[in-house]
């Protein structure tokens, strides 16, 4: 039985900060992700090539038929307008936590996206890294003495 997909989804990057940097290097693994294609990055700053990845522009990542999925790793305030953009040109996206800054904002997008039928996945990539690994290793077994958790 082969292991290679039938077709591999087209991935855009869009910001190239920690949380980017850190998709873009996995992207280029290609034993983490052997359905995906990274097709490029966005940013907002001229940067060209990074590490052998071609920049390209949202409009064009919007536009492309290669592009089937976006990978939000800008800074929140961003967050909703990117994903709006991407669902809206039927594209599925992938967003780092938060999704947007407030409940409605976020209900909304979660409608369109199912409107659009494209699935819309929000992920906190700061818990799949080694600090935090090192950080639930160090306080394993360890009694809380105080402290409280909020939600909004």
């Amino acid at each position: 039985m082969s292991t290679e997909p039938k077709r591999k989804f087209g991935v855009v990057v869009v910001g190239v900060g920690r949380a980017g940097s850190v998709r873009i290097r996995d992207l280029k693994d290609p034993h983490s992700s052997a359905f995906l294609n990274l097709i490029g990055y966005v940013s907002r700053r001229e940067l060209g090539s990074l590490d052998n990845v071609r920049q390209i522009s949202l409009e064009d990542a919007l536009r492309s038929q290669e592009v089937d999925v976006a990978y939000i790793c800008t800074e929140s305030s961003s967050h909703e307008d990117y994903i709006r953009q991407f669902l809206q040109a039927g594209k599925h996206v992938l967003v780092e936590y938060p999704m947007a800054l407030s409940f409605a904002a976020a209900q909304e997008l979660w409608e369109l996206a199912a409107q659009k039928g494209r699935v819309l996945h929000e992920e906190h990539i700061e818990l799949l890294m080694e600090e935090f690994e090192f950080l639930k290793r160090e306080v394993a077994g360890k009694e809380l003495l105080k402290g409280s958790l909020r939600f909004t």
